[in-house]
């Protein structure tokens, strides 16, 4: 499933009122960027293993000859009972230097990237803040907008799932207005300065707003298998 269409996907979704809400593990599923050296099923099964309820769709992007690195991965996540497409979705990707370059040539909106831009869900900065001698790019995002298919984080929890991971964890208010995280919203995000000599799980973040809740994260593979 293209990632990119997951705001009508969780529109028409909506769990059995038997259903049992999923209580989302979030330091494992940011520990998956510890993953980012995976190929597509080796990260598929990591990700099952992480998140029991999670189904992953058919077909996603292979490698191919020009970027090896390059996979997605998309599917759906929620309660025990949850309907066939719970208002639950994720999405992560994996892109190397081959296709950075790409983004970095043509832009995001040519014609030889834009068929890519749902796939492998780039990230604005993510050719700066590219470490020296990293191969590839991994980023997962976990949305849902209904509490009924998985239980609302708060923000303790999140904030302390985050601090297992993160040397630095913080409160980014940048941007983002009250109306939009409403009473009892935030926006964390996670920090590491560097990673080990395989993986540098970068960044990880939280959000609750009025409307949802993601839990979103970026890693870099320095070296290793393909």
């Amino acid at each position: 499933m293209g990632f990119r269409v997951f705001i009508s996907v969780l529109a028409f979704c909506a769990p059995p009122a038997w259903a049992e809400p999923l209580d989302l593990p979030v330091a494992q599923v940011l520990a998956l960027g510890q993953a980012a050296y995976a190929d597509r099923n080796g990260f598929e099964r990591a990700l099952l293993a992480g998140v029991p309820s999670a189904v992953a769709e058919p077909g996603g992007r292979v490698a191919t000859p020009i970027d090896p690195f390059l996979w997605s991965l998309g599917g759906y996540f929620g309660g025990t009972g949850a309907s066939p497409r719970p208002g639950a979705i994720f999405g992560c990707a994996r892109y190397g230097v081959a296709t950075r370059d790409l983004f970095a040539e043509h832009g995001f909106a040519a014609r030889e990237t834009f068929g890519l831009m749902g796939d492998v869900l780039p990230l604005s900065d993510d050719a700066e803040v590219w470490p020296d001698g990293a191969v590839a790019r991994l980023h997962c995002m976990f949305v849902w907008d209904d509490a009924e298919t998985v239980r609302i984080v708060p923000e303790a929890p999140a904030q302390a799932a985050l601090q297992r991971l993160f040397e630095q964890v913080a409160q980014d208010e940048d941007g983002v207005a009250f109306a939009v995280l409403g009473e009892d919203g935030f926006r964390l995000r996670g920090r590491n300065a560097s990673g080990d000599s395989v993986v540098w799980l970068e960044s990880g973040e939280v959000i609750l707003t009025n409307g949802h809740q993601q839990v979103s994260f970026r890693a870099f593979l320095i070296g290793g298998a393909v």
